[in-house]
């Protein structure tokens, strides 16, 4: 009678946690898409923030950038990075 009991138990400690790990919304965040104007005004911005940077700060953040980008290149399956390489060859989004 025990064994059954710690057995039953045991059952419903893992549809539940089952059911938990289903039901969890805010695990991956999605981001808004911006309008044409929204994305023009954030690039423009960060051009400026980039222009009021000095040499050496603006070296040190493109490498900070650069490195962040390798290091989520290398963390993707071959597969997503091809797709992703292709998606931005060259720096640009093809638009076809």
């Amino acid at each position: 009678m025990n064994t059954k009991s710690v057995f039953v138990a045991l059952l419903g400690l893992f549809l539940s946690v089952g059911a938990y790990a289903q039901h969890q919304t805010g695990v991956y965040k999605v981001k808004p898409k911006r309008s044409p104007e929204e994305r023009a005004a954030h690039h423009a911005q960060l051009k400026e923030k980039l222009a009021r940077m000095s040499p050496a700060e603006r070296q040190a953040f493109k490498k900070a950038h650069h490195d962040k980008r390798q290091a989520r290149l290398n963390a993707m399956t071959p597969e997503q990075r091809a797709r992703f390489t292709e998606r931005h060859a060259h720096g640009k989004r093809s638009r076809s």
